[in-house]
């Protein structure tokens, strides 16, 4: 009698074929027949071991039976000439020469060939793998019939694995996308560098997964590319490390030749500059390396590094690094150039008080005094930085409108007349008309018209009246009382601190926004000390620094 050949039940073959709408799925299906397979052969182990995706390894993804739990994810090398033959697949072209050996991790591989099945997982012409099955339990040999039904079921396997990957791809692709149409979100919702940046690593590392990032920013002038952010373990130190442009390192090199690099074993690599780790203490095993390019010149660059899982970074990691790259350049070059724009409004701010306390030497370093107080006072009450940002800039500039200012009536020693009192009284107006036609002040102005307006409506310009006066003025009231008090004058010694304090809770609810006190109140009065001298010092320096250049210029 004719012997039948051997079959799965058809449920598991069905739970194969709808397989490959997820990984976990097919993992559970791959087990189930993995299982049936067994008992239908009845074969000490069967395994199912699927080529990287350099296609230069062998790693066994899926097995049950004898030594299966040593077996799992043991890796061998492939020949590269398996995929290259699959219809032609035998065992000793498909199978490496050390499987056959007594000490290779595939358990008692060394056996005759009679005794292995071993079948190539192929599908729509290309090998995904081989299925490997070892010693038939209770006889010498596997059957025709064995085999037969391995190789049918190792197209199965493979037609789903193939299936379940290009799902994957689809659903990875996007994901992708939906990410970086997040990222291009995040790129026109902010232009602070600082926000910015963060903001976009956030939402990388969720797609490419590496212990830590980092980007870099090229300073021409200096002729460094320099860490501006990272993340990961070391994060803090490597911040602000710098690289030689001339060196021959791997972002050095990036940023030169604007070309993105993946290292493999960046150990080995001798454009790894090794100094970042002896300074970290970071191990950088695999690096992905994409230049910022923007109108064909590099601004910086970004990098990920030690892709997480052990894995290396592939070409889709680097397809969707560029793709960012190519977002974050322009986003990273506007934030840069608001960041030089607004350094020069500031240092024309400063050029400006500068020259209003030259002008009153009486006052000398009261409006950097007054910025600081200020500017602690908000960050007190927990105002968002970019509002004690334009506070502190109002506060630098609030007795601009002095410029019209008499000198007579500016630096009278005495009591101030009616009509004088006036002319001083017009100042706020002045200040605030003077800078009414610049757009980027439209806040601060704000602070210079109403900084001497008062809690009760006893100040003036207008008289306001509580909340009628904007929030900064408010704070800024209690910082210009508190440096007059406390500052020397040619007619009266400043007061102690002590003696501040108790003008300023007195005058709360009169003069005084209450709010604005209790937080006066809550900073002790050695960090009031504190920041008067450090703005001492810094005066100090600028004016040596002033100095020297005037003794400079007169050598010439």
């Amino acid at each position: 009698m004719k012997k039948s050949t051997p079959s799965l039940p058809p449920s598991l073959l069905v739970k194969l074929s709808h397989a490959y709408r997820s990984l976990p799925e097919l993992d559970l299906a791959l087990f189930s027949i993995l299982n049936g397979a067994q008992a239908n052969v009845k074969s000490a182990s069967i395994s199912i071991w699927l080529l990287n995706e350099s296609e230069t390894e062998l790693e066994c993804t899926h097995t049950v039976g004898m030594h299966a739990a040593k077996m799992l994810g043991t890796t061998m090398r492939a020949k590269k000439f398996i995929k290259a033959h699959p219809k032609n697949a035998t065992l000793e072209n498909l199978l490496p020469a050390e499987w056959l050996d007594a000490k290779a991790p595939l358990f008692h591989l060394n056996l005759p060939a009679k005794k292995i099945i071993a079948a190539p997982l192929t599908a729509r012409g290309k090998i995904m793998g081989v299925l490997i099955l070892n010693k038939k339990i209770g006889k010498s040999a596997f059957t025709r019939a064995d085999r037969n039904l391995i190789d049918s079921l190792a197209t199965d396997i493979a037609v789903a694995i193939q299936n379940t990957q290009l799902y994957e791809r689809q659903n990875q692709i996007q994901q992708r996308q939906k990410l970086l149409n997040q990222i291009s979100q995040h790129l026109h919702q902010t232009i602070e560098l600082d926000e910015l940046i963060p903001r976009i690593f956030s939402e990388v590392n969720k797609a490419i997964k590496a212990e830590a990032q980092s980007i870099w920013l090229v300073d021409e002038e200096a002729g460094f590319i320099k860490c501006r952010y990272a993340t990961g373990p070391e994060a803090e130190m490597l911040k602000g490390f710098a690289v030689s442009l001339a060196a021959k390192s791997i972002v050095g090199t990036s940023v030169s030749r604007k070309r993105s690099i993946i290292i493999k074993d960046a150990q080995k690599d001798r454009r790894r500059a090794k100094s970042a780790d002896e300074w970290t203490g970071f191990v950088t095993r695999s690096m992905m390396t994409v230049p910022l390019v923007l109108e064909d010149k590099s601004i910086g660059a970004i990098q990920a590094v030690n892709k997480r899982g052990g894995r290396l970074f592939n070409q889709e990691d680097l397809d969707l690094f560029r793709a960012i790259a190519d977002s974050a350049a322009l986003a990273v070059n506007n934030a840069q150039l608001l960041a030089e724009l607004q350094n020069s409004y500031d240092l024309t701010l400063d050029a400006l008080s500068a020259a209003l306390d030259l002008r009153d030497r009486e006052t000398e370093g009261h409006s950097r005094r007054v910025v600081e107080y200020t500017a602690r006072l908000a960050e007190q009450i927990g105002l968002d930085k970019d509002i004690i940002k334009y506070i502190r800039r109002g506060a630098l500039i609030h007795d601009v409108g002095k410029i019209g200012v008499p000198d007579a009536v500016l630096h009278k020693p005495g009591p101030l007349n009616d009509e004088e009192t006036k002319i001083i009284q017009r100042h706020p107006e002045a200040g605030f008309k003077m800078l009414s036609g610049i757009p980027y002040l439209r806040e601060e102005i704000q602070i210079v018209l109403g900084h001497q307006e008062k809690w009760n409506g006893t100040g003036y310009p207008y008289g306001l009246h509580g909340e009628e006066i904007p929030l900064g003025a408010r704070l800024f009231m209690i910082a210009d009382t508190f440096d007059a008090l406390t500052s020397n004058r040619p007619y009266r010694q400043g007061r102690p601190y002590e003696a501040a304090r108790q003008i300023i809770e007195e005058e709360s609810g009169k003069q005084f926004d209450p709010r604005a006190v209790t937080a006066f109140l809550a900073v002790p009065g050695e960090e009031w000390a504190q920041i008067r001298a450090k703005v001492m010092a810094e005066i100090e320096k600028r004016r040596n620094k002033l100095q020297d250049i005037i003794i400079k210029l007169e050598a010439e």
